[in-house]
């Protein structure tokens, strides 16, 4: 009797416990591919200078069990990191994402906050010509958001889809006349778009609605697909896995089959094009590492960040 009691608790533990931590979902789903050539085609089609290098800075940090956002992924501690990227570019630089607030960065469960590094984040967001995102969420839009507050010139640099655009609209509402229409080549998935030169997207939806990568290659040849949330980390698409169901539909509201075939196509594409690095979304190991990494310079920080006040959301 008591080993069957003992088994029964085993179970009831074990089943939600898998369901919820290590199931990747249907593997039947099939892989959603993404079509290089053309977005190396729409890079190539603008004329001028590409980015010559690009930066990039971890403006909050956090660390948890590695199943989380990897499901099955065990309980050894990944650190993970919310970035802003600067492609560096004569005659302006883009920027992709923005950081975020203190209050939103606790808000979005991430223990250490580095403001010092967020205001270089502002900086070059201040400077830049061009914004990107590689989705909705507060820990993309939220730098900007800050900032628009404060330079009425930022909203005017968005280019985005109509779902970021719209999620900038309900985070600052005062600012929404200022944001430029979205970007009618990146409205219906996998819609494709031209950014700059050296620079297009393609529209992924899945993690959210408005995810979407940036393709980015280098003056000197070098090729980048950032990635967005919907490969977190570099075992996402290693292992091809997708979040734990907890973290992808209890505390979040994803689509995970389809971010599971996006993650199947990025498979695809890093065994036919290994030459191209792929920038997963939350990996700080990864950044870091000076191997295998993406080897990209770390951002300095210049100066405190700037008090916010009541602007933090």
């Amino acid at each position: 009797m008591f080993t069957r009691i003992a088994m029964f608790l085993i179970l009831l533990v074990a089943a939600p416990y898998y369901w919820l931590l290590m199931d990747p979902g249907s593997g039947s789903v099939p892989a959603r591919s993404i079509d290089i050539a053309r977005l190396r085609a729409l890079a190539d089609s603008q004329s001028g200078p590409r980015p010559v290098a690009i930066e990039y800075a971890s403006v909050a940090t956090s660390s948890g069990p590695g199943t989380i956002l990897v499901a099955g992924g065990g309980l050894k501690t990944d650190e993970t990191a919310v970035f802003v990227w600067r492609l560096i570019t004569p005659g302006g630089d883009t920027v992709i994402n923005t950081g975020l607030s203190e209050t939103q960065a606790v808000a979005s469960g991430y223990g250490q906050y580095r403001p010092e590094i967020q205001a270089t984040a502002n900086d070059w967001v201040h400077a830049a010509r061009r914004i990107l995102f590689t989705s909705e969420e507060v820990d993309h839009l939220g730098g900007l958001v800050m900032l628009m507050v404060t330079d009425s010139e930022a909203a005017a640099k968005v280019t985005g889809n109509a779902e970021q655009l719209t999620a900038l609209r309900q985070f600052a509402p005062a600012m929404a006349k200022a944001l430029p229409p979205p970007l009618k080549a990146l409205t219906e998935p996998p819609g494709y778009a031209a950014i700059a030169p050296g620079i297009a997207a393609v529209r992924t939806p899945g993690h959210l609605p408005g995810a979407q990568m940036i393709y980015v290659r280098l003056q000197d040849g070098r090729e980048y697909l950032f990635v967005g949330d919907t490969a977190p980390m570099r075992r996402n698409v290693e292992w091809q896995r997708p979040r734990s169901r907890y973290s992808a539909q209890w505390v979040g509201n994803e689509d995970r089959a389809a971010t599971f075939a996006w993650i199947k196509g990025l498979g695809e594409l890093h065994a036919r094009e290994p030459g191209i690095k792929l920038v997963y979304g939350h990996d700080l190991g990864w950044m870091e590492d000076g191997v295998n990494g993406p080897r990209f310079a770390p951002a300095a920080a210049t100066r405190p960040a700037p008090d916010q006040g009541g602007q933090n959301r």
